[in-house]
């Protein structure tokens, strides 16, 4: 005995014919049978899923997922060939022809907990849906693709770990005699496993209209349904369910003396919040940190509050703790130190100061790096030779000591001629020739005995060709470097001297010229402070 089919009823008609014109179309009632056995797998999926039924479970929200699921299809419609439509317990459909499977997908977006949106397909192979004797003739396949968008609330799901949902939207059909738009129920249970996973139970029904869009057939009722009864599968949210910190206690030192680093480290519920988790520390003082743990320094005495703050995207929480900072011995230091004239000539007096600080009396000693030493707040010295000389004042107490350096630059006294000279000697060469002759070798010795005494003076030396040289990039280098090396030969530092090849000179356009002029070295004088 078969139990109780799914029909669409039409309001005025009972004729199997074709609907009459303006008929509007009517919900199915579903089936006793349907309803009956999707429970029953309910009940069987809930004694396989380990968590209670009303264990408290997180659930995700605020995140995108992914579903998918396979199981059985129904079409429920005309061409069944009886007075009724098809449902679940047709066995016609196991019969003959391919397997009434159904396989779903969705990707949606988890607003909350118990309530969510997606986009579904469903795929299904509905065998009885094939209508062999349409009017139109011939098959119209048996596979048909269903689009959806659905809304979803879940009963309970903040606290039990399996729940039922119910759901429902929109819905078009494709792979008929035409495309069928209409609207989506569905039930289910979403038993969650993980805290980004669970398997879901559901049925589905897809109710489409017009009448002829899955079949062919235009008959009595005002469509047909597509279901999926019933589904299997698996949901996974792209994040974890998500759970805020809470602050168990911040620990560290209450006593302090100001100048003493205290560290300080917040304990939270590690096992259960949601990563990542964003730790921010503030010491009472305007300091501020980061991390689990942090440390201050306070640098005057008082009472002052340490507050962590704790959270992740989804909520936060603060503890705190006091501390009173007293103020401990104050050693000796040193505020600041100079030298002035710096840098200064040789033989000229250098007067040193110093500012320092800390509890009476302090104690100062001096060595100037050049052997002498002195005490005092502001003793004077004076340097004999040119060089560079590191003073370093020490200063102490009962309490403690600090020492700073200052650098002194002493110059020598520089000839005239230093602060003067604008131009220097060029230098002469060869046709095609890179070899200094004596001519140019006593020219650059003026050059090299200014530059060698004038310890402010850096030189440039840029080589030419004259037309109609071979070679001419090489051989301006090649002048340039015979230059330079006569002036380190002579006692100029290379870290003075900058190299250049000019090439040919410019403006000139006679291939035979060779000029003397033109096969030359000038020797560019600069100033450290970049005068000429």
């Amino acid at each position: 005995m078969k139990l109780p089919r799914t029909s669409f009823a039409l309001s005025g008609s009972s004729s199997t014919g074709p609907s009459s014109i303006g008929s509007l179309p009517k919900s199915p009632r579903l089936a006793a049978g349907q309803i009956g056995l999707f429970l029953f797998l309910i009940l069987c999926l809930s004694s396989l899923v380990s968590a209670p039924v009303y264990g408290q479970v997180d659930r995700p929200e605020d995140t995108f997922y992914i579903r998918a699921g396979g199981g059985l299809s129904d079409y429920t419609g005309d061409a069944t060939g009886t007075s009724g439509f098809g449902d679940l317990f047709e066995t016609d459909k196991f019969d003959d022809g391919p397997f009434p499977y159904a396989v779903v997908g969705e990707l949606g977006y988890q607003t909350s907990p118990s309530f969510g949106i997606g986009l579904g397909y469903q795929l299904g192979q509905y065998p009885l849906a094939d209508n062999r004797q349409s009017e139109f003739g011939g098959s119209i396949g048996t596979v048909r693709h269903t689009l959806q968008i659905l809304g979803r609330y879940t009963v309970k799901a903040d606290d039990w770990a399996v729940a039922p949902y119910v759901d429902g939207g929109a819905n078009a059909s494709f792979g008929g005699r035409n495309t069928g738009i209409g609207y989506t129920a569905g039930i289910g249970l979403d038993a969650a496993v993980s805290s980004r996973t669970s398997l879901f139970l559901e049925t589905r029904f897809n109710f489409t209209f017009g009448d002829e869009a899955v079949d062919g057939i235009d008959g009595s009722a005002s469509g047909d349904a597509l279901n999926a009864l019933p589904v299997a599968g698996l949901k996974v949210s792209f994040q974890s369910a998500t759970t805020p910190p809470q602050v168990l206690s911040v620990d560290g030192p209450t006593t302090v003396q100001a100048g003493e680093s205290a560290t300080y480290t917040a304990s939270i519920n590690e096992e259960e919040a949601t990563r990542p988790l964003s730790y921010e520390w503030q010491f009472g003082d305007g300091s501020e940190g980061t991390g689990p743990m942090a440390s201050n320094t306070y640098g005057e005495p008082g009472t002052y509050t340490v507050t962590a703050n704790v959270s992740n995207r989804v909520g936060s929480a603060s503890g705190s703790v006091t501390v009173e900072v007293t103020a401990p011995p104050e050693p000796a230091r040193i505020a600041s130190i100079s030298a002035d004239p710096n840098p200064a000539d040789e033989g000229e007096s250098v007067r040193f100061s110093s500012s320092a600080e800390g509890d009476m009396p302090l104690s100062r000693e001096w060595s100037f790096g050049d052997g002498s030493t002195a005490t005092g707040e502001n003793p004077a010295h004076t340097y004999g030779e040119p060089g560079q000389y590191t003073a370093r004042l020490r200063v102490s107490n009962e309490a403690g000591e600090d020492s700073r350096t200052v650098t002194v630059r002493v110059n020598r006294t520089l000839p005239e001629i230093c602060t003067t000279v604008s131009e220097l000697n060029s230098s002469f060469f060869e046709r095609n020739s890179s070899t200094l002759t004596e001519e140019a070798e006593s020219s650059l010795q003026e050059n090299a005995d200014i530059l060698s005494q004038c310890t402010n003076l850096t030189a440039r030396v840029e080589g030419f060709a004259a037309p109609g040289e071979r070679n001419p990039e090489a051989l301006s280098e090649d002048r340039a470097e015979s230059v330079a090396g006569f002036y380190e030969a002579n006692g100029v530092p290379a870290e003075r001297i900058q190299t250049s090849g000019e090439g040919q000179v410019e403006g000139v356009t006679s291939k035979k010229g060779g000029a003397r002029q033109y096969r030359r070295v000038d020797s560019l004088p600069e100033r450290e402070n970049g005068d000429m």
